[in-house]
């Protein structure tokens, strides 16, 4: 196995085709398919399925892919000098969206007032697709709400929020003594889009209660919920720090759910493979003395 396997292979993932690899690396079709051929062989499993003349990435080569990118960016690194003094590299954040709205902006001031000279570069998702960056080595480390379900990632807690269910004032349920989630499940739920950290969290508590989630609203904007609620069109599910000035307000009522009870646990993440700089250190111990559980 050599550099020049992973790189053809990283390549064929990227065009998702041996003759669009092949022609991208200048190089004849057969000679890219030999190349994956030695590197499947020497591995001892097929990294991609062969279906009607075209490649579809199976899971050891996904498992394969996220090794040979962090590789690869390793190798350019030492080709180029880039660890060295004179050549920073820039560090690379990912946020999901909840936290980047309140924990993410405060972090950031006080850790560039620290290292001025440390240049960072910023991607604020959903946590489904910021976690899938880190798994492909696209992220040195994230900020990301809710559970962490993969071995090769590192969390670290540092803070945390309660989700709360609530609804306008003239809504029905402002009346109700207590709400179960079966009440809950059949009124209009205005809820966030699956994929979110604060969705995943609602979805894991209505399956293991044995129920199915049909919102009535589903959006990637948390803003047009909380005014459909306070329209009084269903019942939202959004965190308590989103919606402290309307609760105080009397815009929005937080519904008594008895013992139900939903957290987010917010993470420091990263992938446990990854070579942690002092850029990345002083990142960690920034977010862990500026927010804490």
């Amino acid at each position: 196995m050599t550099i020049r396997h992973l790189y053809i292979f990283k390549i064929v993932c990227e065009e998702g085709s041996f003759t669009r690899a092949a022609r991208r690396l200048y190089m004849t079709q057969p000679a890219v398919s030999h190349a994956i051929l030695e590197l499947e062989a020497e591995i001892g499993s097929p990294l991609f399925d062969r279906l009607s003349r075209r490649i579809y990435l199976n899971a050891s080569g996904n498992i394969m892919l996220s090794k040979v990118n962090r590789l690869l960016e390793l190798y350019e690194e030492l080709k180029s000098n880039a660890l060295t003094a004179e050549q920073p590299l820039p560090l690379r954040i990912g946020s999901t969206i909840t936290i980047g709205n309140f924990w993410l902006p405060s972090i950031m001031a006080a850790f560039c007032s620290s290292a001025e000279h440390i240049q960072e570069q910023i991607i604020i998702e959903q946590a489904g697709a910021v976690t899938q960056k880190l798994l492909n080595n696209e992220l040195d480390l994230a900020l990301i709400e809710g559970p962490i379900p993969y071995s090769q990632l590192v969390s670290l807690p540092f803070s945390s929020y309660s989700l709360l269910f609530l609804c306008s004032p003239g809504h029905p349920c402002a009346l109700r003594s207590m709400l179960t989630l079966e009440a809950l499940q059949r009124e209009r739920l205005l809820v966030r889009e699956k994929g979110s950290a604060i969705r995943d969290t609602l979805d894991s508590a209505f399956t293991l209660a044995g129920l199915s989630l049909t919102p009535a609203w589903t959006s990637v904007n948390s803003q047009a919920l909380i005014q459909a609620a306070k329209a009084s069109l269903g019942i939202t599910v959004l965190p308590d720090i989103l919606v402290k000035e309307e609760i105080k307000k009397g815009e929005l009522i937080p519904l008594k759910t008895g013992e139900l009870s939903l957290q987010n646990v917010n993470h420091i993440v990263y992938h446990k493979d990854k070579y942690i700089p002092e850029a990345m250190k002083l990142f960690i111990e920034t977010a862990m003395t500026a927010s804490h559980l």
